[in-house]
């Protein structure tokens, strides 16, 4: 009953399928009993699943609860395997044994039923796996894993002389509250990427030639914080930063924006600014102020030559120099009132031949290693381009 009232308060994510607090109810079932009636507690709390409102027929649902069956029955089996005995039982219990059984009942799970889930969605929505696991789990893992250990106290409780079944009520009101508390970090985690959408919406309709301009430099940004071997909350900062690197642009009059002839000395130094007005922008709002390093050098070059003038190779920020590459790849092969586009092959030609003037050596090797997986998102774009565009 616990666990399907859980799975019934399931919490909506961003993206993805829901999250529910059933995990730990899920550990101290196996914990409890192992892992035979441990599945079938886990196939009866996935019953909630034809109410909610997105489920989509039978097939949608089989597949969910056979992902839930295999992970907690699976995880049992393990339990079993390094040494655990379900406390339910009247077995002689190794001490050692147990901890490391408990250990695994507690993390076990819940990765393998994530590892389930992103291999599911990244077949179906056609994403890398990594790029779900990174946007829908990785986040979220932590706290579900602390979440085990409360499952394996819940059993350990419960099995208290003249405790019993009162022990899973002692639960009850920290799992309420931890719910709480993951739906307003699920809602303060939409709030800020509205807050990022709203912000580079409010560039493009200043600036409409480069639309999807910066939702394309976050890709190849990514691709290359990946390549580098970045940390997933690492790369998702570093995304952030790409889809808002040109936010600066909202300062520049549009006259400028639109020229399709040479800026003159003026408007170049106008256009110049859109770093530092974007930083300054940023820098006033707190969840985003550690981007500021990130767009305001993200226009320099490795040999001090850029818009800053004087900050040159690993002075300027790692991310800086990722974006650099980004930002200067999609300049080049995107259409400009004032130019067509250069092929992929000759846009990379240009960052070879700037490397380590223009560009961080290491930023483009990386570019170089990870693009083959964009290459369907790049697309087949042509023509010619002004070599070292800076736009």
């Amino acid at each position: 009953g616990a666990l399907c009232v859980s799975e019934y308060l399931g919490i909506a994510l961003p993206e993805g399928p829901s999250a529910s607090l059933s995990y730990p109810l899920c550990v101290a079932a196996i914990v409890l009993f192992g892992p035979y009636w441990a599945g079938i507690a886990a196939a009866v709390s996935a019953l909630p699943w034809l109410l909610a409102e997105e489920q989509r027929g039978l097939v949608r649902f089989s597949v969910n609860t056979a992902q839930r069956v295999i992970s907690v029955a699976g995880t049992g089996v393990l339990f079993l395997l390094f040494g655990g005995t379900p406390l339910a039982g009247a077995l002689a219990r190794s001490p050692l044994g147990m901890v490391v059984a408990l250990a695994v009942a507690a993390v076990v799970g819940i990765l393998v039923n994530a590892v389930l889930v992103a291999t599911t969605l990244a077949l179906v929505q056609g994403q890398t796996f990594a790029s779900i696991w990174r946007d829908t789990f990785a986040w979220a893992l932590p706290s579900q894993i602390a979440l085990g250990f409360a499952g394996v106290a819940m059993a350990e409780v419960m099995v208290v002389p003249r405790i019993g079944g009162w022990g899973l009520v002692l639960f009850v009101l920290p799992l309420v509250v931890a719910r709480q508390t993951y739906q307003q970090s699920v809602k303060l985690r939409e709030a800020y990427s509205d807050t990022i959408s709203s912000l580079v919406a409010a560039l493009e309709a200043k600036d409409v030639y480069t639309k999807g301009h910066s939702v394309r430099v976050a890709e190849y940004t990514v691709t290359i914080a990946e390549a580098m071997g970045f940390s997933q909350d690492r790369v998702r900062r570093i995304e952030q930063a790409a889809l808002l690197h040109d936010l600066g642009k909202v300062g520049v009059s549009r006259r400028v924006l639109a020229k399709d002839a040479k800026l003159t000395e003026g408007e170049y130094e106008e256009i110049k600014r859109h770093p530092d007005i974007g930083a300054h922008i940023v820098a006033d709002v707190p969840y985003l102020a550690d981007l500021v390093p990130i767009i305001e050098h993200h226009h320099e070059r490795f040999d001090g030559r850029g818009y800053g003038g004087g900050t040159a190779g690993e002075a300027i920020p790692i991310e800086a120099r990722i974006l650099a590459v980004a930002d200067s790849y999609d300049a080049m092969t995107s259409v400009r009132p004032y130019r067509g586009a250069m092929s992929h092959e000759d846009a990379l030609r240009e960052l070879r031949a700037n490397s380590g003037t223009q560009f961080d050596p290491a930023a483009v090797a990386a570019f170089e290693r990870g693009f083959e997986g964009l290459r369907q998102v790049a697309g087949s774009a042509t023509a010619s381009v002004v070599t070292n565009y800076e736009g």
